[in-house]
């Protein structure tokens, strides 16, 4: 369980998240449009594209995290046998 300072530092960072991102929505309402190859996105905000693409790499970054951590306790309970 959190200790009460661990919980408050906790709770400063998610707000400072919070509002960082707050800040970069209203910074950036111009629109623009992404293309890959033959795939184009709409016209959309920027920061709105920026968050797509910030929240697709923390998802990526996540499953491959959990891959590699079961791979390796998967491996390591064969050995025990």
């Amino acid at each position: 369980m959190l200790s009460g300072v661990k919980r408050l530092v906790w709770l400063a960072v998610l707000l400072l998240i919070g509002v960082s991102v707050l800040v970069l929505i209203l910074q950036n309402p111009q629109q623009s449009q992404f293309r890959f190859l033959f795939w184009i996105t709409p016209e959309l905000p920027f920061s709105i594209l920026l968050m797509l693409a910030f929240a697709l790499g923390s998802v990526t970054a996540l499953l491959l995290s959990l891959w590699l951590a079961g791979r390796r306790a998967f491996k390591s309970s064969g050995k025990s046998k």
